[in-house]
Order: structure tokens, then C-alpha cells, then sequence
């Protein structure tokens, strides 16, 4: 069969902008058509053949009719069987006809008899490219309904595709009815309404958030869009002219989406602009279910003088009335999802940090999402400890930025060091700049325990002292590891272990093959080659200045001979309520109430045969100063006596840390 001949009209319908009552569908009404026996029909429809150029706010455009297809499908329901796609008819824009207010095409049949069904579809050929991936005698109706418009990847604009379905019982004898064709437009279309002269909010940019990237290409009229079809980002609305939402008067065609329904978690349409002297942000989130081929009039209305409020209005494509008003929720903080990098060690509950186990130093980001330009600052409260019982602990914050996510977003880092000078609860409060009772709190806490214990330093003569040697994990005062810990020569941070045997070598060494070479984990003798040190070409400063920290851990250092001259003037010339020495420990009473200082007479290894002798009746600890430049300074004490003096470097002594 060959076309004959095709003639195409659709009438552009004035927009009315008054209250009227909403329908369900759009109404072409045409002169009736006498029925054309023989081998075709003709279809009548109303609308215009002439694309019009494109413009943000379009009108004249959404009843063009750029290309037309018709599809033909047998009717075997009777039969028990799937309609088939008979034939597809195309019309290109150059063969549409324009008659006064109506296009009209005609199309061959002959041949065909009883009931067929059409589907039309008016400018599918950059709206709906599904279509062209059919096979006639092979694709059924039901899988033509399924198919699915392009996704979006800009505005939608016009000419907007238009669709529908008609039926013609006797295809032979069509009644003037069944050629009148009601075409059905796949979006809905949102026109924006707001007198900023009374609700003092001037529009700037409007963002539609998650919204439906593709719809059905045929269906109901409302279109209901399925809960798996593509969601995605919408391009803003820009508003380069502040005269076009907020004059009071209607601004048709503003844009136009795929249906979908309003609601927190679906698309979400915002308002940006300036709102009495503030850029802020106001969303609708009504639930509103968005049906194809309808329109919404999005309103700014003055609830209060310093509140305005969005509505919506739905009405019929030609009409500005409607009954459906919903109003804006707001909601203007919302902190987003916490990361933490790493998290070794921190215990998260809620929005609590417990940093007592940290191995490491952590990174909390918090992401923050206003609805006014002002955002939100972070303001910090030491509630149980000050500014240096964290040192490294800081806040930083981004300033907002208007994301197409419909909010002003801005995120706040804070760094939390590993180490802790005392024990630590810090505040942070994300407090919302423009409404301050909008606030959101993250608390850092954690006990202070000396690393890889669960012991608590402490504080005497103003310095943090550490509840135990280097190496031991329990205050006691036998001759084990927990208790004794490790025993230095000076300058090395290698611990050796008391009462070991087979763990010496001969020294003088050099430095490398001290610290990293062959006698690395050996004790390094010398008996008879002054100035008795374990080192060949002496060092002054291995535990001074940068490398202070010593065998200490991390935030800890070797103590100075000014911290060991606490101890000695707190002694003076005997033992004390202060200073005492009983059950083999030199106690320190610490600066809070009830605290004491253990001090084990751990003893010490010699530097002629390496051998452990006096614990518990001698405590020998290194400071980090070498004394007269020859010797090191240490703390030495007994049963009877306290002293700071300088002995050979090449000695093995314990080590109590302080805080750094």
C-alpha cells in the first residue's frame, strides 16, 4: 500500500489564566467528519504545523506538531491473541497541511477490515527514539505501551512530545468520533506566580532536585510514572531577569517534567533568592503526585510578614485555576552523613568520639546542607579539658556554595590528634548562622591513659608524668618486664631486659652499627675506654631537641634534669610526706588529691659485664641531658637517699617519660 496523502492540523489553545474547573484530559473539539468508505482515513486534529523557536519561558510551542506517526495494530483479542503491529505511518513536517485551525492526514487502508487500534505520536522523533526500534508483524501492543520516552539530559523543551491511543471498531465505516484525535502531552508543565512587591522573597534561581529523567511514551492520562524509572540531576532554572517570577503575574511554561511526585526523598522543587536582605532557599515538598499533561502553578504567598510559604495549584493545561494547595515544609539544616578516616581505634555511639584506644591521628568530615547562604558555623566548647590537652585538635570550615542539590552546602573538618595531654571532652556545635536555635552537637571525648596501658599519668611540679616506665604496662615493683620495663644506655632507643644473658657485645660501636647495623639489639660494653660511653665519637643530642621523644611514645618525651630538680627540691635532704620511698618504690604524691606517682627501685644493668643488679633497692632514671658533656645526667635514688648526678652513657637505666 502507498501513503495517498497527509494533512495535519493542531490548534494552539489561548492560555487562560482564571480559576475554572480541573479535567482529566485535554479536549480537541472539531466539526464532525462524515465516515470515507474505501481504502483510507482521514484524522483530524487541532493545533499548529509551524515549529516555533525555542525561548526559557515557552507558551506558543506546546501545541506544535513537528512530525506525526501513526501505528497501525490488529485487534485479536476476540481470538485470545496479542495485537501486532500491522503498519507504521509517517508524516514528515513539510507534508503536514495546515486548514484554518486544523491539520488533517489521511492514510491508506485499503485492504484492511474490522477493528484496528492507532497510537499517535506527535514529535517522538527526538523525544521517544524507542519507538523506532519496532518490527511490524512481530511487536505487540502490550510491549509498544511499555516503551519510554529518551532520559532527559537538558530542559525539556518543545515541541513536546504528544500522544494518544483510539480505536476504530470497523475500520471500513469510522465514525467521525473515532477520527477526532485527543493528542495527550507526556509532562507536566510548571508555571511559577509571585508578587515579590507583598511577600518580599525576589525569585533568582529556581533547582528541581531528583526528578524523573524519562516517562512513558503512551498510557492513562495521569501518566503515573513506575518507582524503577531513571531518576537524576534536573539543570537549574535560571532567572536572568528578576521582572519574569516576580511581577505577580503568571510566567507560563516555566519548565516542564516527566511525571513524578513531590515528596522528601523524591524530586523536591526550591526557590533561591533574596528573602528581606537574605539568600535563602525555600523548598516544596507536598507529596503532590505531578501527572502528565497537567499544569502546577507554584506560588510564593506572605503567611506572616517575615514568613512566605510555597504552594501548589494544579489545573488543567489551559486553565490557571485549581483546588490542590500543598504547603512548604521547611526544614533548614540537615547535617548530612559523618565520615571518618580513619576510625583505628576511635569508639563511635552516636555522635560521640571516644579517642581513648586511637592509634591514630582521624579526620571527621561533616557535611551540612542550609537553605540560606549564611550556613552554618562550628563553634567549640573545651567542657572538661583546655586547648592544649589536645594539641593539633582544630575546625575548619568551607564556605556555603549553591549545589544543584537545592541547598547551600558547606563542610566542616575537624582533625583529631591521637595524642592527649589530659582527659578530653570537647563540644562542636553546628550551629545554623541565619536561625542560631538550629544546631546540631558532635562531642570528642577520651580518658587519658598512658599509651598501651590503662593507667592515668600524673601531674607533678606542673609536668604530666607518665604511671610507668618505658616497656611496663602495670605498676609493681618485681623484676618483670610489666613492671620494670626497659633499661637504656644513653642516646639509644633500643631497651634491653633485666637479668637477660647473651645480649652484650664489646663496644666501643660506631653509631650506625649501634642503632641499624650488625649490633643493633646488643648491649654494647665498655669497661675500660673513657669516657666509658657505648658510642666511639660521642653525641650530645641524641635525646635532646628533635629527637627529644627518645623511646618515649608518641606526644611523650625523656624527661629534662630541670623536671628531675621537681623531685629533688620537693625531697630536700630527707624523705617526706611529698617524696617518701616504702615498699621498694620512691611515691610522689601528684598534684589532685588521692594521686601518686610510682617510681620502682627498678635497678639497673652495668656497663662492664652488662649484668641486671638492685632492683628493689636502687632506681637509676635518664634524663635527656648529657650532663658535663662526658657523662649523663640522671635521678638516682634508694632506701635512704635521693640524688641527681652523671654517670657513663654506656650504664643501662630505666626511663620514665613526661608529656610533651
Amino acid at each position: 500500500m502507498k501513503t495517498k496523502h497527509t494533512k495535519l492540523t493542531i490548534l494552539l489553545a489561548a492560555l487562560v489564566l482564571m480559576l475554572a474547573s480541573s479535567c482529566n484530559q485535554e479536549e480537541f473539539s472539531n466539526p464532525p467528519i462524515k465516515g470515507e468508505r474505501g481504502g483510507s482515513i482521514t484524522f483530524r486534529l487541532q493545533g499548529k504545523r509551524q515549529p516555533v523557536s525555542y525561548a526559557t519561558i515557552a507558551t506558543q510551542q506546546e501545541n506544535v506538531v513537528d512530525s506525526l506517526e501513526i501505528y497501525m495494530f490488529s485487534d485479536r483479542s476476540a481470538e485470545s491473541q496479542p495485537n501486532l503491529l500491522q503498519k507504521v505511518f509517517r508524516v514528515g513536517s513539510t507534508d503536514l497541511n495546515q486548514t484554518n485551525a486544523d491539520l488533517e492526514t489521511t492514510i491508506d487502508v485499503t485492504g484492511r477490515t474490522g477493528k484496528h487500534i492507532f497510537y499517535f505520536v506527535a514529535n517522538g522523533k527526538d523525544n521517544a527514539s524507542s519507538l523506532a526500534n519496532i518490527n511490524v508483524g512481530a511487536t505487540t501492543e502490550e510491549d509498544f505501551r511499555e516503551r519510554l520516552t529518551d532520559i532527559q539530559a537538558d530542559l525539556i523543551k518543545s515541541p513536546l512530545l504528544m500522544t494518544t491511543r483510539q480505536e476504530i471498531v470497523d475500520i471500513e465505516t469510522p465514525t467521525a468520533d473515532e477520527k477526532k484525535v485527543k493528542l495527550y502531552r507526556r509532562v507536566a508543565r510548571f508555571d511559577v506566580e509571585n508578587d515579590a512587591s507583598d511577600t518580599n522573597f525576589t525569585i533568582g534561581n529556581i533547582l528541581v532536585e531528583n526528578v524523573k529523567q524519562q516517562g512513558y511514551a503512551f498510557g492513562d492520562a495521569t501518566g503515573t510514572p513506575a518507582q524503577n524509572l531513571a531518576t537524576g540531576k534536573h539543570p537549574m532554572i535560571e532567572n536572568n531577569d528578576p521582572a519574569d517570577f516576580n511581577t505577580g503575574t503568571p510566567v507560563a511554561s516555566a519548565f516542564y517534567l516527566y511525571p513524578t511526585k513531590l515528596a522528601d526523598g523524591q524530586t523536591v522543587i526550591s526557590f533561591e533568592g533574596e528573602f528581606m536582605g537574605e539568600r535563602r532557599i525555600y523548598s516544596l515538598k507536598s507529596g503532590t503526585e505531578i501527572e502528565a499533561n497537567k499544569r502546577y502553578i507554584l506560588r510564593v504567598k506572605k503567611v506572616a510578614p517575615n514568613t512566605p510559604s510555597l504552594t501548589i495549584a494544579r489545573a488543567d493545561w489551559e486553565d490557571a485555576g485549581g483546588t490542590y494547595e500543598a504547603e512548604a515544609e521547611e526544614d533548614d539544616m540537615e547535617i548530612g552523613t559523618f565520615e571518618l578516616t580513619p576510625n583505628t581505634g576511635i569508639k563511635v555511639t552516636g555522635k560521640t568520639y571516644d579517642i581513648t584506644d586511637a592509634t591514630a591521628n582521624a579526620t571527621l568530615t561533616i557535611p551540612v546542607k542550609t537553605y540560606n547562604k549564611s550556613g552554618t558555623r562550628a563553634d567549640v566548647t573545651y567542657i572538661a579539658c583546655g586547648e592544649s590537652d589536645l594539641p593539633g585538635f582544630k575546625v575548619e570550615s568551607t564556605t556555603p556554595i549553591l549545589t544543584y542539590s537545592a541547598g547551600y552546602e558547606q563542610t566542616h573538618t575537624i582533625t583529631i590528634p591521637k595524642v592527649k595531654k589530659g582527659d578530653i571532652n570537647i563540644q562542636v556545635e553546628i550551629v545554623n548562622e541565619s536561625t542560631p536555635e538550629q544546631r546540631d552537637t558532635i562531642h570528642i571525648v577520651g580518658d587519658h591513659y598512658f599509651p598501651n596501658t590503662r593507667l592515668k599519668p600524673v601531674v607533678f611540679g606542673g609536668v604530666t608524668w607518665a604511671p610507668v616506665n618505658v616497656g611496663a604496662t602495670e605498676i609493681g615493683n618485681s623484676a618483670e618486664l610489666k613492671h620494670t620495663g626497659y633499661y637504656y644506655q644513653w642516646g639509644r632507643n633500643k631497651g634491653f631486659v633485666y637479668g637477660a644473658s647473651g645480649d652484650t657485645q664489646p663496644g666501643p660501636v660506631t653509631y650506625d652499627q649501634g642503632t641499624t647495623g650488625i649490633y643493633k639489639d646488643k648491649f654494647i660494653l665498655n669497661a675500660n675506654t673513657a669516657p666509658f660511653d657505648w658510642l666511639s665519637q660521642q653525641n650530645h643530642d641524641l635525646w635532646r631537641g628533635a629527637n627529644a621523644q627518645g623511646p618515649c611514645p608518641e606526644g611523650w618525651r625523656v624527661p629534662t634534669k630541670d623536671e628531675f630538680e621537681l623531685i629533688k627540691t620537693a625531697y630536700g635532704n630527707a624523705y617526706n610526706s611529698t617524696v617518701s620511698f616504702t615498699d621498694n618504690y620512691l611515691k610522689i604524691k601528684g598534684e589532685d588529691p588521692g594521686e601518686i606517682l610510682y617510681i620502682p627501685a627498678a635497678g639497673r644493668r652495668r656497663r662492664d659485664t652488662g649484668n641486671s643488679e638492685d632492683n628493689k633497692t636502687l632506681g637509676s632514671y635518664w634524663s635527656s641531658e648529657p650532663g658535663d658533656e662526658v657523662y649523663a645526667t640522671r635521678l638516682h635514688f634508694g632506701t635512704s637517699d635521693l640524688q641527681i648526678d652523671a654517670v657513663s652513657r654506656s650504664s643501662g637505666h630505666s626511663i620514665r617519660c613526661v608529656q610533651d
